[in-house]
C-alpha cells in the first residue's frame, strides 16, 4: 500500500492510498461470492455461482461497488494507523480510481487545534467594584421583608400596610390597531420568552420590526403585564407596577375584581410605551396584616440568630451585610473580568477545527431551543409559523453565536492543558463540605448526595473556577499560581465559616426548643388540682364546655336507660 497524507481547507486530511491490481482482483472475488450469497442463480447453489456467471447476471459494475466498499473500510483503518493522523470524526470516502493503478481517497476531520501564542502577556483594565449605603438599605429591606410577621390572614377588606395575594390581567388600551391580516397574537404564556429564545443568550427578534429593525412598539391588546399569583404590599410609595396600582386595590374586597386604568409615566425606562394607557383587572385572592419589624437591636439578634452568626447588634449587623455584598460584587465583577480577558485571549489566539465540529455546535444550540420551546408547550413548528422563520434561517442565526461559543471553549480547554489545572480530591471534599452545610452532615444527605456523578460535577466546576482565577491574575499582570492559592485559602475559609454557622445554629434551635419545653413546664404546674388529672384538651375547655359537655353526657345515659327498660 502505497500511502499519501495532505492537509486540505476546513481542517481536513486527504488519504490517497495506491494498491496492486491483483490486491484489486481479489476483493472482486470475495465481492462475487459474498453477491451469489445473496443472489439466486439458476443451475448453482447459494455462493457457488463463478465469478463469470456473476458478472453477466448483476453486471461487473455491481461487483467493483461492492470490492470497493468493502476493501475501502479495512484500508482506511490501515490509513489511519500508518498515517499517525488523529481524526475528529468519521472519515468520507471521497474517490477511487481504477487507473493508472487502483487508487481510493478519503477525507478525514481532524482534531482541533489551538495556538494561544502569547496569552500570558493580555491586559485588560480591571474596576474594583463599590457598594454604596443605598445597597446595603435595599439589602436590610429585603431581610425585614423575610422576617415580617402576619398577624391575620383573613382580612376582608384592603387597608394600607396590609400584603394581598393578587392576580393581574392587564392590556394597553390605545395604540395602533391591529392589522386583520395578521396572525392571531400568541399569549404570552405560549411565546418563547426573550430567556429562553436562544441557547448562547442572543434573543432571537421575533417581536421586532424586521423591515427596518426598530424595536417592537406594542399594539392596543397588547398585555402589558399578566402576573398569576404575585405578592405585593400595600405602599404608595412602592407601587409595584406603576404609580396609582396600590390606590386602586386599597378598600376592595376580598375576592372581588378590580378594574381601572393608568397611565405609564414619562420617566419609564421604556421609551415606546411612556404616556400610554393601560387597563387593569386585579382579582384579590389573600389579604394578609403583617408587623415589618424595626431596623433596631432586637431585629439585628434575630436576623443573625436565623443566619447562624454570633449575635450582634444593628451597626455590626450593617457591616456584616456590607462586607457579604462587597464579596459577591468582587465575585461578579471578576466573573466577567475574566470573560473580558478570554475574549482578548481568543483574539489573539489561531484557532483550526473542522466545519464538522462547527455544525454540532449548532445543532447542540438548536435542540436547547427547542427543548425550551417544548417547556412552553410549543414546536419549532410553531415557532416558525409565528416568526416566519425556517430551519435554514434559524441556523444561520447561529453560526456566529455558535462560532464564538466554540472558539471559547477550545480556548479554555487549551487553557486547562497549558496551565496545568486539576481538581484535587482535597478539594472536591471541600466543595461537598460547602455544599452539605445547606442540607445538613446527616449520614443520609450525604448518602444523597455525595455520588460519583456529583464528585464530577463538583470536579468540573473547581477546574472552570480555577480557569477563572487564572485569566484575572493574567489579564492583571499578577501570578496566576497565587490566585489559586488564594482561591484555595477562601476555600477553607468558606468551609470553616459554614460549619461555624451550622453548630451556633444548632445551638440557638437546641436552646429554642428547651425555652418552649420549660414554657410548657410551667404553664402544667400552675394548673388547678382538678384539672391536672384531664388531657390537656380537656383542660382547655372553658366552664361553660364543660357543662355542657357534662349535660351531654347524662342525656346519652338517660337515652340509654331508656332503651334497657
Amino acid at each position: 500500500m502505497n500511502l499519501q497524507t495532505e492537509r486540505i481547507e476546513n481542517h481536513r486530511a486527504q488519504l490517497t492510498i495506491e494498491i496492486e491490481e491483483n490486491q484489486l482482483e481479489t476483493a472482486k472475488q470475495k465481492a462475487a461470492r459474498q453477491i451469489s450469497q445473496r443472489v439466486r442463480i439458476k443451475g448453482f447453489r447459494k455462493g457457488k455461482a463463478p465469478y463469470r456467471l456473476v458478472a453477466q447476471y448483476v453486471g461487473e459494475a455491481a461487483i467493483l461497488e461492492e470490492a470497493v466498499e468493502s476493501l475501502g473500510d479495512d484500508l482506511y483503518k490501515q490509513a489511519l494507523q500508518e498515517s499517525e493522523v488523529t481524526p475528529y470524526g468519521p472519515g468520507t470516502f471521497e474517490d477511487f480510481k481504477i487507473e493508472p493503478a487502483p487508487t481510493f481517497v478519503f477525507s478525514v476531520p481532524l482534531q482541533p487545534e489551538v495556538d494561544l501564542n502569547n496569552y500570558q502577556d493580555v491586559r485588560v483594565d480591571f474596576e474594583e467594584p463599590q457598594v454604596d449605603e443605598e445597597d446595603v438599605e435595599q439589602a436590610l429591606q429585603q431581610l425585614r421583608m423575610r422576617e415580617l410577621e402576619v398577624l391575620d390572614a383573613e382580612r376582608k377588606v384592603a387597608e394600607v400596610g396590609n400584603r394581598v395575594l393578587i392576580a393581574v390581567d392587564s392590556e394597553f388600551v390605545d395604540g395602533e390597531e391591529p392589522d386583520d391580516d395578521e396572525p392571531e397574537p400568541v399569549d404570552d404564556e405560549e411565546t418563547p420568552s426573550d430567556d429562553s429564545a436562544d441557547a448562547d443568550g442572543e434573543p432571537h427578534q421575533a417581536a421586532a420590526n424586521k423591515e427596518d429593525d426598530m424595536p417592537y412598539v406594542p399594539r392596543k391588546g397588547d398585555t402589558f403585564v399578566h402576573e398569576e399569583n404575585v405578592a405585593v404590599i400595600l405602599d404608595p410609595d412602592e407601587d409595584p407596577f406603576m404609580d396609582g396600582f396600590v390606590d386602586a386595590i386599597v378598600g376592595a374586597e376580598l375576592g372581588s375584581d378590580i378594574v381601572f386604568e393608568l397611565t405609564i409615566p414619562d420617566d419609564d425606562a421604556d421609551i415606546t410605551i411612556v404616556n400610554r394607557r393601560v387597563s387593569f383587572v386585579v382579582t384579590l385572592n389573600q389579604i394578609e396584616s403583617i408587623r415589618i419589624p424595626e431596623l433596631d437591636d432586637a431585629f439585628a439578634e434575630s436576623v443573625s440568630k436565623n443566619r447562624g452568626d454570633e449575635v450582634t447588634d444593628m451597626a455590626r449587623l450593617r457591616a456584616s451585610i456590607r462586607e457579604d455584598l462587597e464579596t459577591a460584587a468582587l465575585e461578579q465583577t471578576k466573573s466577567d473580568y475574566s470573560g473580558e480577558v478570554l475574549e482578548q485571549i481568543v483574539a489573539g489566539a489561531e484557532i483550526r477545527y473542522p466545519e464538522l465540529m462547527l455544525e454540532e455546535r449548532v445543532n447542540e444550540m438548536i435542540n436547547d431551543f427547542e427543548g425550551n420551546l417544548k417547556r412552553q408547550n410549543l414546536s419549532l413548528k410553531d415557532y416558525f409559523r409565528h416568526t416566519g422563520d425556517s430551519l435554514e434561517a434559524l441556523r444561520l442565526q447561529y453560526q456566529e453565536p455558535a462560532t464564538q461559543s466554540l472558539n471559547q471553549s477550545l480556548v479554555v480547554m487549551e487553557l486547562i492543558k497549558e496551565e496545568e489545572v486539576t481538581a484535587t480530591d482535597e478539594q472536591i471534599d471541600l466543595r461537598m463540605e460547602l455544599f452539605l452545610s445547606d442540607y445538613g452532615r446527616s449520614a443520609e444527605v450525604r448518602k444523597l448526595f455525595d455520588t460519583p456523578q456529583m464528585r464530577s460535577n463538583l470536579r468540573s466546576q473547581l477546574i472552570i473556577d480555577q480557569v477563572n482565577e487564572r485569566l484575572c491574575a493574567i489579564g492583571r499582570g499578577q501570578d496566576p499560581d497565587m490566585a489559586v492559592e488564594s482561591y484555595n485559602g477562601r476555600l477553607r475559609a468558606d468551609v470553616k465559616l459554614a460549619q461555624e454557622r451550622h453548630e451556633r445554629l444548632q445551638g440557638y434551635l437546641e436552646t429554642l426548643d428547651s425555652d418552649i419545653s420549660n414554657e410548657a413546664e410551667s404553664s402544667e404546674d400552675n394548673l388547678e388540682p382538678d384539672q391536672e388529672a384531664l388531657p390537656t384538651s380537656e383542660a382547655e375547655l372553658t366552664s361553660t364546655e364543660t357543662a355542657a359537655a357534662e349535660e351531654a353526657e347524662a342525656e346519652k345515659i338517660e337515652k340509654s336507660g331508656d332503651v334497657e327498660r
